[in-house]
């Protein structure tokens, strides 16, 4: 039967496609975000195990290698097996050093996951805490590497020494939590990868103070997180205190592992995720309910081109249940072939979403990567949307067709039905109504998230980007001395200076819309210890303010104009020993000072730990506010301090661009200097502002979202408008002998076309209506997500619901104009 209509059954299929491959793209990305369990054996039975305080329950800490030391002996009470891990970075030595995300983990790491290598071996139990320099790739970095198979025995030039390559993990492996990290360490090489530099060995594995590790096992068979209470008891009576010095006795809790945030707080990044993962999936499911109802009316309207061939069946003898199956058979098998149809649609939206959010060098270099691959989770939801889009669009029509009385059937003419119903309200229009008020709402989100794309695209933070850019330096990954550093950025700033196109050149630790941003507790100098009850200033309130560390000429490279004051002097950026000074944000000042100036001035930043004093300094200038993140609601102030005060490994050298300047060149040119500055030296990105705030992480996921919501929108408009026209198409094809005698009783071809017309307006008004009610919901939830939009938006309140009426209109005025041409003659002899 599909056959015999390839028309109908292409169209049926596409609509099915769309619809359900909208929802599987999206339910992979929260099945892999939020459900699929890591690549292990057995994933039910891995916990995490964390540790608080018992005097401050809230209180957590990390594990020191002593501490996991002393659990793995004790381990028989509740556990197979348990394993460490921590996270660092590590600099790939090349052009420009390459930040690559690693994962420092015990030897019995692999084992305790299940999970062999694809190449090569894993960690020797010697290797654990030998510090031999040894290291297991994962399969994406090894791909990224040129996925040679001969790599085992290689070695990787770092930028704090070599390491040996001896295993390569298979695909789909990102270890304990579900960010793949580039490469894995034994424990052994934590101070090799992560000692300050300049300063001695820290001893991480002997020392019980260091914490720095986090600790998952493998649940003994019988045990599951709700019965573990009593054996986790007794390994917390074997477990009394995490240190000497301390003497603060500890509780361990047992939980379900991180996902993928490294803290010593049980996971909640996930339930902060749900709802907005909620919010896409539901979106995804308008537009499979508005291809589903646009499908149901085709059913419908075939239906009603089949009540004679029905009749004929149930006159010779088919039973109604009967017909009733073969009706829903044809149905799911469209199901079926739609929902095939949208696997592969899925599959190629997840690996456009994959390229889009990885390529392009807008993510952090060392920013682990998700495996987006479906799963058999994925395949049952497709299943089981295939099944629910075929009750949604077949039963109905089945249902009716399967209770035609047969006498008046065999008897009908295939035009009465249109014309019993002439100005009814019958299914086919409650369903096309449906369809517009579903599109409206979703053409209103996508609106509103392609507005706040546009705005955070053209955001600036309070100055302009220009062509500047800047050179990214971070010491932590080779290991330079802080003097070595000091004097290396020195050198750096006067070379650059020097290089033709360039005004002045500045460092500074945080670049505004960048991938970091750090904050600081700021109060009034000479206030009391913060107190959770303060809430003046005079009794030690603090106010949060984005903190920077800066260079000389730092604003004048910016472009950010002083309102007071002066900028820092040379001594005060390159040496100590001098008195402490700030430059404050205006908003800061108001803040500490309203109505007062706050030149001259004295703030501090409080001690948290006993026996510390607070870090007094005095206000030297006032400069306007900047907003460091770009979804901050509005600026909070800010705070810069000298290079001298505070040194840090990983700064950012500005460079402001003379007008006309070609940057790319230049560019390479201050990247070159550099190199012939110190061939080690550890540059890791060069990008000017713009493209840092272009294809940063932030902004993408805006672009993400309105690219989806837009996606959704458009679907919805097309499969509305296509239900619309098939509607009508339809409607006219079975009024052709009522068209024929009104324009033989004297109608004119404008009033057949009007009439029609208003037809179509009575339904999209009515859907509009509807579908306001829906979108101002939609609104409102989606208001939080937005960047500088409204949810109830006039522009986009005032656009929409009359764009998609007049969409509806110029849909039906194909078949309007096709019934405007009948001939009288021509239609009084139809059927």
């Amino acid at each position: 039967m599909l056959g015999k209509s390839p028309g109908f059954t292409a169209i049926a299929v596409l609509m099915l496609a769309l619809g359900i491959g909208a929802n599987t793209t999206i339910f992979s990305i929260i099945n892999t975000i939020l459900v699929k369990p890591i690549k292990a054996a057995h994933p039910e039975q891995l916990v995490g195990i964390y540790q608080h305080d018992q005097d401050d329950p809230g209180a957590f800490s990390f594990f020191s290698y002593p501490d996991f030391a002393d659990l793995r002996s004790g381990k028989e009470t509740a556990f197979t097996d348990l394993f460490a891990f921590g996270v660092a970075s590590v600099g790939l030595q090349g052009e420009l050093t390459d930040r690559v995300s690693a994962s420092l983990v015990s030897a019995n790491y692999f084992a305790a996951l299940g999970v062999a290598p694809m190449l090569g071996r894993t960690f020797l139990p010697e290797e654990e805490t030998s510090g031999t320099p040894v290291a297991v790739l994962t399969h994406s970095f090894w791909l990224k590497l040129g996925a040679d198979p001969s790599i085992i025995g290689r070695k990787l030039k770092l930028t704090r020494g070599e390491v040996t390559v001896v295993g390569v993990m298979p695909r789909g492996f990102s270890g304990a939590q579900l960010l793949a990290p580039g490469m894995l360490l034994p424990l052994g090489m934590v101070d090799m990868v992560t000692a300050s530099p300049g300063q001695p060995a820290p001893q991480t594995l002997t020392s019980r103070s260091d914490r720095r590790f986090m600790v998952e096992g493998r649940l003994k068979p019988g045990l599951t997180l709700a019965n573990v209470g009593a054996a986790l008891a007794a390994l917390n009576n074997q477990f009394p205190t995490a240190d000497p010095a301390e003497r603060k006795a500890r509780t361990l809790v047992c939980t379900a592992p991180s996902r993928f945030n490294f803290s010593n707080v049980p996971d909640r990044v996930g339930r902060g995720l749900a709802p907005v993962a909620g919010f896409a999936f539901g979106l995804s499911t308008l537009v499979l309910c508005i291809a589903c109802l646009n499908l149901a009316n085709m059913m419908l309207a075939r239906g009603a081109a089949r009540r004679k061939e029905v009749a004929i069946r149930l006159a010779l003898g088919a039973g109604r249940s009967r017909i009733l199956g073969q009706l829903l058979v044809e149905g799911l098998i469209l199901a079926l072939l739609g929902g095939v149809a949208g696997l592969l649609v899925s599959v190629w939206a997840t690996h456009l979403l994959s390229a889009f959010i990885y390529s392009g060098g807008g993510m952090p270099a060392d920013f682990p990567r998700f495996d987006l691959s479906p799963d058999w989770r994925v395949l049952v939801t497709l299943l089981a949307l295939s099944g629910l889009a075929t009750l949604f669009f077949a039963l109905g029509p089945a249902w009716k067709l399967a209770r035609l009385d047969v006498n008046s059937d065999l008897k009908r003419h295939a035009g009465e039905d249109a014309q019993e119903r002439k100005g009814g309200f019958g299914a086919r229009e409650c369903l096309a109504v449906g369809q517009m008020g579903c599109a409206l709402a979703l053409l209103v989100a996508a609106a509103l998230f392609s507005r706040s794309a546009i705005n955070a695209g053209s955001a600036t933070p309070g100055f302009e980007f220009g062509s500047n850019f800047y050179l990214a330096l971070d010491s932590s990954l080779s290991g330079f001395p802080e003097a070595r550093m000091r004097d290396l950025i020195r050198a750096a700033i006067e070379r650059l200076s020097t290089l033709p196109g360039v005004e002045s050149v500045s460092a500074a630790l945080t670049i505004p819309f960048g991938n970091s941003n750090w904050g600081r507790g700021v109060q009034l100098a000479g206030a009391p210890p913060a107190g959770r009850g303060a809430t003046t200033l005079a009794e030690g309130k603090e106010i949060e303010a984005a903190y920077n560390v800066v260079g000389a000429d730092y604003f004048r490279t910016l472009g950010l104009p002083l309102r007071r004051g002066r900028e820092f002097e040379r001594r005060e950026v390159e040496f100590s020993q001098v008195p402490r000074v700030a430059i404050i944000s205006q908003n800061l000042a108001d803040q500490l000072w309203p109505g007062e100036d706050a030149l001259g001035r004295s703030i501090q930043f409080p001690a948290y730990n006993r026996g510390e004093a607070p870090t007094v300094m005095t206000v030297v200038g006032i400069v306007p506010e900047v907003r460091a993140r770009l979804f901050d609601k509005r600026p909070i102030g800010g705070v810069y301090v000298p290079l001298g005060q505070d040194f840090q490994p990983s700064l950012n050298l500005h460079v402001r661009v003379a007008p006309g300047v070609n940057v790319t060149g230049l560019m390479i040119a201050a990247r070159d200097e550099l190199r012939r500055l110190d061939p080690q030296i550890p540059l890791t990105d060069v990008k000017t502002l713009q493209a840092l705030h272009r294809e940063g992480p932030t902004l993408r996921v805006v672009r993400l979202g309105s690219g989806l919501f837009g996606a959704f929108g458009f679907l919805a408009m097309v499969l509305s408008l296509l239900g619309i026209y098939g509607l009508k198409a339809y409607a006219v094809a079975r009024r052709t002998r009522e068209i024929g005698i009104r324009m033989a009783l004297g109608a004119s071809a404008r009033d057949v076309v009007s009439m029609i017309l208003r037809e179509t307006a009575w339904l999209a008004g009515v859907g509009l209506a509807l579908g306001l009610l829906v979108a101002l919901g939609v609104a409102k939830f989606a208001a939080g997500f937005l960047y500088e939009v409204r949810g109830i938006d006039p522009l986009t309140f005032g656009v929409i619901p009359p764009l998609l009426f007049v969409m509806s209109l110029l849909a039906c005025s194909i078949p309007a104009r096709r019934a405007a041409t009948v001939e009288p003659t021509v239609a009084l002899r139809h059927e």
